[in-house]
């Protein structure tokens, strides 16, 4: 093997940092030298009672190589089993066999096979083996009083460990372990005591009250420590079971007591300790801080390889202290149980766990002592330095999102950072993980750039934070928002400075010379996107340090960041919710502190809107045909210098036809008529055709909002013309009693507002649509599907679709919200043409009139089902469909004559056959000998106002076969239009003739 390989020179390495560590922790000016706080300096581990025992303890255990003679027959069995080879030491005060290694003269004794792949196996073997040297390994004990806690297998190694017991006791610090790697018995430890047994308790026999255990192990602690205030101590859990406390003396006095331990904290000083008192008296006996230190740090590069490299604690990186898993703290610092201790670590903490994409995961086994401060350094190995970095970094951003709310459980969870990945120049998130690439192509090694772990995390913080029901993912907010959260903690809103090798040209430029980003202008690919909310936060920071100061500023800032990935639905929501965020008295229309400085900052890149406007377009039909167009934006207050009245433009166009070219539009500017109130007409329009508008607000400061405010849909329509309904329905039953078939997720019943979806019905109470319940968002991965019954719409020239629709769904690149009619696609949401571009999300914002026409896709005999699905994939899901007041309508007589069940104006009657004594004739003419009775005036179906009003008889009930009438029935429906609101007949829905009746 090459002795220059980077994991060969890694021991070398680490050797020489410990070493430095340790020279720097004796310098008493050392900036990372460890001290006890005062009031623990210069005590013992183990501190007794002064009424606890009249001898002393020992100071620390003392090793020795001799073999007691008392132990030299067991130890010849030992070698004559494992090599005279064996290294062994002994406890010089307890004679227990402290440790041992498997000589190598003997080799076959000591292989163990299938040891380090099964626990099983490892457990009865290491079991048979304490039994055989019992006398050794715990002297005076069974085997039996051994109890097996833990088998474990890391990085190769199978550890298992005992803890020590009699008499149903635990025996406090007994303990046995052996360890396994590549199926052999690598090494044998013992701390087990010998010889364990208890004098008669001389006092009450029942245990010692809790709560007085307590008051008197709080009195010790305060009389030491706090000057006897016995308020500033508390017991920090239970009282323990009754245990065995060793009392070791040097030279092999050992006094065995049973005790009962709790822990004691200190407030003032801080403190804490774990106290054993007499299980009997409740008396204590002694105390162990439970504050003891070693320093982990690790060294890496402060930003990227174009800067200096730091050292960075270790924070809340799991430990293997002699065998038992611990943590450091927040600033690196971890427990040992005594002067040193044999430590394992590896990238792996209680936040997130590095894997090593292209090779084993650097791992470091070593002995710490106590006050010794361990740098853990893999410069110039890049990929094994990528680790190191990556564990850094991701800790560094999740204590930065932490501080901004500590409330925020995200942060607590978990991360898995996988680095090396064996790709070039990029990165990702994918859920609760972070995914970084090798160096390349002029590329670094992403997992060494702070900027990218920062905006990586930003993703996971966003997903992860999201508010149910509240915050609706967003692929251009998340770039966004992870490149602000980078440049927030980095302090340069140039984003991914040193991803480019030999140049410190940034990815991103959130704060470019000269010019912003700006909505709606600079949508499209997400990242580009998300330069726009990343600009306006980074603009918003700027004026608030300039308002506060630094520290304030950026607190105020970074607190609008959390607030806008919890709740924002999209980028342009984000000005309300930075208000949200910026109120002090739960008033938002008495303005925030920082309004001003919200509106320029958000304003200059086109996502502002004043506080309490409200965007509301309404459309009345004049007699002329003409269409009144009136836009809303009520009456609003601004109390910044410079606010101006908004304008608004209004275009239309009539709609292209199916597959054909979209038609030119015509602009009108849109006049002031009040308060609030802007207007324009749209001229007359011919008959049967469908014109499409949209009007724009410009508010005077540069920020234009668009409506309808739906990048996937940015036409209103409208049809003109005369029409017949045909069949309708508005879902104010059971929509099964109408023929519907619901399948999946779709439902009727009344929309909660989860998910984007309405919180109320167009018209009435009743809608369907998909997962109506809250939150309101559909399933991944599924497919539901909406089916009418078959519809009769033989007769007419012309057959359409016309309802009322909101619908909020992913990108058609995604997920797909389709109208069939016989099967045959009529309408599906815009699919983007590639992954990169695919977040045009389909987002109604309000019930939207929709027209399709339905003609092509009849049947030979006229007749058509309806069909409204969505299918959906495995990630990113929202409201879905919502539909209300729904008809078929249509207009122009087919060819045809008597018997195909339409009256036409030379017919008197038409029951679709052409057989006599049936009350209508052959010939389509009354068979009675009276007339019918008049019909009253009947009611048509405006969709912009009830729906379809279907005829009725004069009692109010619907006619029996839902077609009576219909050749008197010329209805003149500008429909989308008009302010009428009509009641609907008894009648819930136009049902189709059955063919030949």
């Amino acid at each position: 093997m090459n002795g220059s390989h980077p994991a060969m020179r890694l021991p070398r390495r680490l050797a020489t940092l410990l070493s430095l560590a340790a020279l720097v922790g004796l310098a008493p000016s050392a900036a990372h030298a460890i001290q006890h706080p005062q009031h623990l300096q210069g005590r013992a581990q183990l501190e007794l009672h002064p009424r606890a025992t009249s001898s002393a303890p020992r100071v620390t255990r003392v090793h020795s190589r001799a073999i007691p003679a008392v132990h030299k027959p067991a130890f010849a069995a030992l070698e004559a089993e494992l090599g005279a080879d064996s290294i062994a030491r002994f406890d010089a005060d307890t004679g227990v066999l402290d440790s041992l290694i498997p000589g190598a003269s003997i080799a076959s004794a000591a292989r163990v096979p299938g040891a380090s792949g099964s626990a099983p196996i490892a457990e009865r073997f290491a079991s048979e083996f304490i039994a055989r040297h019992i006398d050794l390994l715990a002297p005076g004990a069974s085997p039996a009083d051994l109890t097996l806690v833990s088998n474990e297998l890391t990085n190769g190694v199978r550890t298992l460990g005992f803890t020590q017991h009699h008499g149903g006791l635990a025996v406090i610090g007994g303990q046995v372990s052996l360890s396994f790697k590549a199926d052999r018995l690598i090494a044998v430890r013992s701390q087990a005591l010998p010889k364990v047994g208890l004098a008669p308790r001389s006092g009450p026999s029942a245990p010692a009250d809790p709560a007085r255990v307590g008051e008197l192990a709080r009195d010790w602690i305060s009389s030491d420590f706090a000057a006897g205030r016995l308020e500033l101590s508390s017991v920090d859990g239970p009282v323990s079971a009754p245990m065995i406390l060793p009392l070791v003396g040097p030279g092999g006095a050992i006094e065995y007591r049973e005790v009962v331990a709790l822990e004691v904290a200190l407030d003032q000083p801080i403190g804490r300790w774990r106290v054993y008192a007499d299980a009997a008296s409740g008396e204590p006996l002694a105390r162990e801080s439970l504050l003891h230190w070693a320093e982990l740090e690790i060294d890496t590069w402060r930003r990227s390889p174009l800067e200096p490299r730091a050292s960075f604690p270790a924070a809340h990186l799991e430990v293997s202290i002699d065998g038992q898993p611990t943590w450091t703290d927040a600033d690196g610092l971890v427990a040992l149980p005594g002067a040193s201790a044999s430590a394992e670590f590896a990238p792996e903490g209680l936040y997130q766990r590095v894997v090593n994409a292209s090779g084993p995961l650097t791992t470091v086994l070593t002995t710490l002592g106590h006050n010794q401060t361990y740098v853990w350094d893999l410069f110039p190995d890049p990929e094994q330095d990528a680790q190191l970095n990556a564990y850094v970094h991701t800790q560094i951003v999740k204590d930065y999102v932490r501080a901004i709310d500590p409330t925020f459980t995200p942060v607590d969870l978990q991360t898995t950072v996988t680095v090396n990945i064996n790709d070039i120049c990029n990165a990702f998130a994918d859920q609760n993980t972070l995914n970084f690439f090798l160096s390349g192509s002029g590329c670094e090694n992403t997992a060494l750039l702070a900027d990218v772990v920062y905006h990586e995390y930003g993703h996971v913080a966003h997903l992860l934070g999201l508010q149910p029901g509240v915050g609706l993912f967003n692929g251009g907010v998340s770039e966004g928002a992870s490149d602000y959260l980078s440049a927030t903690i980095t302090g340069d809103p140039d984003v991914g400075v040193g991803f480019f090798l030999e140049t410190d040209a940034p990815i991103r430029e959130l704060d470019p010379d000269g010019f912003e980003w700006r909505w709606p202008e600079d949508t499209g690919e997400v990242h580009d996107e998300g330069r726009i909310i990343g600009g306006t936060l980074w603009d918003l920071r700027t004026a608030l340090i300039q308002k506060y100061g630094e520290v304030e500023g950026v607190a105020k800032a970074d607190a609008i960041w959390l607030g806008g990935i919890r709740r924002s639905v999209d980028m342009p929501s984000w000005y309300l919710e930075a208000l949200i965020t910026n109120d002090d008295d739960g008033e938002l229309q008495n303005g925030t502190p920082d309004i001003c400085e919200i509106n320029a900052a958000f304003a200059a890149h086109g996502l502002y809107e004043p506080l309490g406007a409200e965007l509301e377009v309404s459309e009345a039909r004049l007699a002329d045909g003409s269409v009144e167009v009136t836009l809303s934006y009520g009456e609003t207050f601004d109390s910044c210098p410079g606010a101006v009245e908004p304008v608004a433009a209004l275009r239309w166009r009539p709609r292209a036809e199916p597959g054909g070219p979209e038609l030119e539009a015509s602009e009108l500017t849109m006049a002031a008529v009040g308060p609030g109130l802007l207007q324009a007409v749209i001229p007359a329009q011919p008959e049967q055709g469908v014109t499409q508008y949209q009007v724009e607000l410009d508010w005077g400061n540069g920020t234009v909002a668009p409506r309808p405010d739906n990048r996937a849909d940015e036409w209103y329509e409208y049809f003109t013309g005369a029409v017949t309904p045909i069949w309708c329905s508005d879902f104010e039953g059971d929509p099964s009693d109408e023929g519907w078939i619901l399948d999946g997720e779709w439902a009727a019943g009344g929309p909660t507002g989860g998910g984007g979806d309405p919180g109320a019905a167009y018209e009435g109470s009743g809608v369907v649509g998909i997962k109506l319940d809250w939150p309101g968002l559909y399933s991944p991965s599924t497919s539901s599907t909406l089916t009418s019954p078959p519809i009769n719409a033989a007769g007419f020239e012309v057959v359409r679709l016309q309802y009322r629709r909101w619908l909020t769904v992913e990108d058609g690149y995604w997920d797909h919200a389709l109208i069939a009619a016989n099967d045959e696609i009529v309408w599906q949401n815009r699919g983007s043409g590639s992954e990169e571009l695919a977040t045009v999300h389909h987002h109604d914002r309000e019930w939207r009139f929709h027209d399709v026409d339905l003609t092509p896709q009849l049947d030979a005999s006229g007749q058509v089902s309806l069909s409204f699905s969505l299918h959906t994939d495995g990630g990113l899901e929202f409201g879905g469909w919502n539909l209300d007041q729904l008809c078929v309508v249509g207009y122009g007589p087919a060819s045809g004559g008597c018997g195909d069940g339409f009256v036409q104006s030379n017919e008197q009657c038409d029951d679709g056959n052409l057989q006599n004594g049936d009350g209508c004739s052959s010939g389509c003419l009354f068979e009675d000998d009276e007339p019918p009775p008049a019909e009253p005036e009947e009611e048509g179906w405006d969709p912009s106002g009830r729906g379809c009003g279907c005829a009725v008889d004069g009692d109010g009930n619907g006619d029996a076969d839902g077609r009576a009438g219909f050749g008197a029935l010329a209805l003149l429906a500008l429909l989308g239009l008009g302010r009428r609101r009509r009641q609907l007949s008894a009648a819930r829905s136009r049902r189709p003739l059955p063919p030949g009746a």
